[in-house]
């Protein structure tokens, strides 16, 4: 079954307005999708191109929003893939994703880089609520291992840091049992293990006694 474009014009800016067969029901596209297709008026199409011809413009619509949503901030790719999902249909959003792959908008190695920075060094999470956090961002373990890696030697530094900066209160008397054991599960909730924190505590105390 062919029909026909009984309408293809410009409306606003560089979006143009399509009519089949004089339905009256109005479609728009923009201007490179017409361009692509090479659309005018009294133009056959047939129901096969006319899907290609709004499969284009969901992805076009994707694509600049995808690009909106990196200009504020990065994604991995099954990141982007799920926050596409939300309003477009799979096949559009593995179109995108892969293009942005492609163009390398998206780089999950680079991005799980960034992510361990910003979870260990800036944060000072530990590695297992910055792996927890960074799967939750859609990045695949053999990505975030290869991120975490620099930073495993500077573990104890960075928790030494942590109780030093942020948890010092819990600290100040080795007395109370209580503080010492609150603190720990905080430390504990960061993201460190239980032979780490001791290890930093007990360091941390013995510095302090100096």
């Amino acid at each position: 079954m062919r029909m026909t474009l009984t309408t293809v014009k410009p409306y606003k800016g560089t979006t143009w307005q399509l009519e089949l067969d004089n339905s009256g029901e109005l479609y728009f596209v923009q201007a490179e999708i017409v361009q692509q297709f090479g659309l005018q008026k009294d133009m056959t199409i047939s129901e096969e191109e006319w899907e290609q011809v709004q499969q284009a413009e969901l992805v076009r619509k994707a694509y600049s929003r995808a690009c909106f949503l990196l200009d504020y901030r990065g994604y991995s790719y099954q990141e982007m893939f799920r926050k596409l999902e939300q309003n477009y249909p799979e096949s559009v959003c593995y179109e995108v994703t892969d293009r942005l792959a492609e163009n390398g908008l998206i780089n999950d190695r680079k991005y799980a880089e960034q992510a361990a920075h910003h979870y260990v060094a800036v944060k000072h999470f530990g590695f297992r609520r910055a792996r927890m956090e960074m799967r939750r961002r859609g990045l695949l373990d053999v990505h975030i291992e290869e991120a975490l890696a620099p930073y495993a030697e500077q573990t104890k530094a960075l928790l030494l840091e942590l109780i030093g900066k942020k948890y010092r209160k819990y600290f100040e008397n080795p007395e109370d049992r209580r503080m010492m054991e609150k603190g720990k599960a905080a430390l504990v909730r960061q993201g460190y293990s239980f032979s780490q924190i001791h290890a930093a505590v007990a360091e941390y105390l013995e510095e302090s006694d100096k």
